[in-house]
């Protein structure tokens, strides 16, 4: 198993043609990228947030990275996962706040 795995989730475009989030799509660029490794202890750890000017969060609980990588480690839960937490680091590559899905593409990611 690799020491560190890299996921990429691409920023979207919704609200294409009639009505509101009926047509979207996912982009090559820009988009989120996430590093993690198991650790030996439990919980989730947030090693490092960069591209977002500071202002996001290294607490798990506040940063959706964070959360949704707890979750899914929660419901792993198998013999590989027992007693083990996760470690992140989160790339931003896309404008917080721009209407790319942000924060859905760092929360896919984790």
């Amino acid at each position: 198993m690799p020491s560190r795995l890299r996921v990429f989730a691409p920023a979207t475009v919704a609200n294409l043609g009639p009505g509101f989030d009926v047509l979207g799509l996912a982009l090559e660029r820009p988009g989120d990228l996430v590093e993690a490794e198991l650790t030996d202890g439990p919980g989730v750890e947030i090693a490092g947030v960069t591209g977002d000017g500071g202002r996001l969060s290294t607490d798990p609980d506040r940063n959706v990275v964070g959360r949704a990588a707890g979750d899914v480690l929660r419901r792993a839960g198998d013999a590989r996962t027992a007693g083990r937490g996760i470690r992140l680091w989160l790339h931003k590559q896309m404008p917080l706040a721009s209407g790319l899905g942000s924060s859905g593409a760092s929360s896919v990611a984790g």
